[in-house]
């Protein structure tokens, strides 16, 4: 039996922890032996919680706080994965890091000859007091680099280590409910997924909140209920907002949403494939994303959704209106977006992880062929959208 040492620094419900969820789950159906290492103090059981067939090996990581308290904590959490790492691999194991976050890890994997694999998803690199260590460790001594999208791969040079851009998807059961449900609800609201960082898009989203008081949003912060009434402290919030702390469930928003957004700043904040997008497609439900980013690989502006800067509110606010009220281009665009979000299928992914972890697989370069075709379509249909107009 194959053992796999994965690596993951905080286990929240992010995009990339969703993905990694994906992964270990894939590795483990195989019988791959799979010890876990990550934080084991999250205020909100994160994705990565009780995984079966999975062994769990706990380090302690504060996500937020002062930047003294970070700088630390991330510190000591890195010496942590790094003794780890060292117990429990040796030559001939693989350790699966995702993110560039657990350099720590890396080092001691050098040091026992085990095979090094980076799962990348984002070009954003926290914290930023240890971005050059985190990048240069990876590549040094990465023997595999696994992309999230071909964006994160432009944005990166590893030239010693194999690459491989597979594509994120969306869990079985995930997709299943949202085909079973996308037409139910009353979908009048615009839904928004973002962070508390200064780049998500939060204020912009008040801005628009306030241009269209009869529209009712909701956002859905990653943080808990404490720092959220910290942070919007003596601030006036529209009273058409709602505002909720990380949700277990997003179903029932997905359900109720006209529309769904990603303000953030692409020139500062550019989360790779941001996975509230595709789960609000495999809704149905057409989006408007950032100019650059992962994101827009998924998204043909003017088919499935639109492609906007966040900055300019007003613009956002006059697609928003479009879409409400004319009834036959919705439509058209909610069938886009759901045949947009079909195509990025777990079965690929899962073959494709296969590929990379295991020898012996039947995933022919044939086939791989076919599926990077099939995933880059909204991204090539946006190109010849482009060379039409011009």
């Amino acid at each position: 039996m194959k053992k796999i040492i994965a690596v993951h620094l905080s286990n929240d419900r992010s995009g990339n922890t969703l993905i990694f969820r994906e992964s270990l789950e894939t590795l483990a159906d195989k019988g791959m032996d799979i010890h876990l290492i990550t934080n084991g103090n999250a205020h909100t059981p994160g994705y990565l919680t009780d995984l079966s067939n999975i062994q769990y090996h706990y380090i302690n990581y504060i996500e937020r706080g002062n930047k003294t308290r970070l700088f630390f904590s991330y510190l000591l959490a890195q010496m942590s994965i790094f003794f780890k790492v060292l117990w429990l691999s040796k030559k001939g194991d693989k350790v699966y890091i995702n993110t560039l976050q657990p350099f720590g890890a890396a080092w001691a994997s050098r040091l026992k000859g085990a095979h090094i694999t980076y799962h990348i998803h984002e070009t954003a690199i926290q914290p930023v007091a240890f971005r050059r260590p985190m990048l240069k460790s990876a590549q040094l001594l990465a023997h595999q680099i696994v992309y999230a999208s071909r964006f994160v791969q432009s944005q990166f040079e590893f030239r010693k280590a194999e690459k491989r851009v597979i594509h994120s998807c969306l869990p079985s059961s995930f997709v299943q409910e949202a085909v079973l449900h996308a037409k139910h609800g009353a979908r009048k609201t615009i839904l928004m997924v973002a962070s508390l960082e200064e780049e998500s898009g939060v204020e912009e989203l008040m801005e628009l909140a306030k241009a269209m008081p009869k529209t009712r949003f909701e956002l859905i912060i990653k943080a808990t209920y404490k720092e959220i009434a910290d942070h919007f402290k003596g601030m006036t919030v529209p009273n058409n907002i709602m505002i909720y702390d990380t949700q277990l469930d997003m179903h029932p928003f997905y359900q109720r949403a006209a529309v769904v957004l990603n303000l953030s700043h692409a020139g500062h904040y550019q989360e790779t494939f941001d996975i509230s997008i595709l789960q609000a497609m495999s809704y149905g439900r057409p989006v408007i994303v950032p100019l650059a980013g992962g994101a827009n690989e998924l998204v043909a502006h003017g088919w499935n959704g639109y492609r906007i800067s966040g900055h300019y509110v007003e613009q956002v606010r006059k697609h928003v209106e479009q879409l409400l009220h004319n009834k036959p281009l919705y439509a058209d665009m909610s069938c886009a977006a759901q045949l947009v979000a079909s195509q990025f299928k777990p079965t690929h992914f899962k073959q494709q992880l296969e590929d990379v972890f295991m020898e012996g697989t039947c995933y022919t370069p044939t086939k791989k062929q076919e599926v990077a075709e099939v995933l880059l379509y909204p991204a090539a249909l946006q190109e010849y959208l482009n060379t039409a107009l011009n």
